[in-house]
């Protein structure tokens, strides 16, 4: 089980938010990921996503973009904080490079891994969904912080690859001249130089039509998906990343943001706009 999560008076989060920096996928990544999947959400779970980030509905504007900023990166900054050192775990997940499927008594026992962290905040969410006593609006913020910005990391391949390297954290490389290690490049380098070049907007991540109902066994199933990404196309051939590799890895990290802010979405409608089931006897 995920470990109890502290409660932090809301100006605290930002103050810290302001001094540390993010890690996983940058923050634009995360950020993005969370503004293109509120917008996809049905109206009911997005007037409780404003409820939850404490806006008035009809005056969202800027001020439910600096929200988002806070929410979705907010598991960083509580990782930098070094305050909950036991959360580190919930951002990635570790399988064999030999077995392409999830297993969870193998691969997440304890449930600390990004893959029961999105179960666990999913259920949490809409289990205090119409709790309104104060220490429940904390949680609530919290369990929606923590899945915004756990779905965005499930999604980067290297957060599904493999324990002998950390994840590419021992695999050095070099691009354009300046040495890194591999899951540097894909969390934060490519990022950051391409959205200078041709930055995107949420609306770019906005998928046409709608997608089918969210059900827990999915996430499983986004796991294999990544974990297959990270056997397949995260690797460069050698320890020096040559334009090819790096347009091909911006193609799929734009792919990967948009999947994971069409099934945040679906989340979130599942959670936050579906009435909750009906009490037993």
């Amino acid at each position: 089980m995920i470990p109890k999560l502290f409660f932090l008076a809301f100006m605290t989060v930002h103050a810290v938010m302001t001094a540390l920096p993010a890690q996983a996928w940058g923050q634009a990544g995360h950020v993005l990921v969370g503004k293109a999947a509120v917008a996809q959400a049905s109206p009911a779970a997005r007037a409780a996503v404003l409820e939850i980030l404490g806006i008035d509905s009809g005056h969202e504007g800027a001020a439910l973009n600096a929200a988002l900023e806070d929410a979705c990166n907010w598991p960083d900054t509580l990782r930098a904080s070094g305050k909950e050192p036991g959360t580190a775990p919930l951002h990635y997940v570790n399988l064999p490079r030999s077995d392409p499927h999830y297993d969870r008594q193998r691969d997440c026992p304890d449930g600390l891994c990004v893959t029961e962290g999105i179960l666990q905040f999913a259920a949490e969410l809409g289990r205090l969904q119409d709790d309104s006593s104060e220490p429940a609006r904390a949680r609530r913020w919290q369990a929606f912080a923590w899945l915004c910005h756990l779905v965005g990391d499930l999604h980067q391949p290297l957060h599904a690859a493999f324990r002998d390297d950390r994840g590419a954290n021992r695999v050095e490389v070099s691009y354009r001249g300046e040495p890194y290690n591999l899951h540097q490049f894909w969390d934060d380098v490519l990022e950051k130089e391409r959205m200078v070049v041709e930055p995107l907007a949420a609306a770019d991540l906005v998928s046409c039509g709608s997608a089918k109902p969210w059900d827990p066994a999915d996430v499983a199933a986004w796991t294999d998906e990544s974990h297959a990404l990270a056997l397949t196309a995260s690797y460069p051939p050698g320890p020096e990343i040559d334009d090819a590799f790096a347009d091909r890895s911006w193609e799929l990290v734009q792919s990967q943001w948009k999947k994971a802010a069409r099934r945040l979405a679906s989340i979130l409608d599942a959670v936050l706009a579906e009435p909750a089931p009906p009490a037993g006897p």
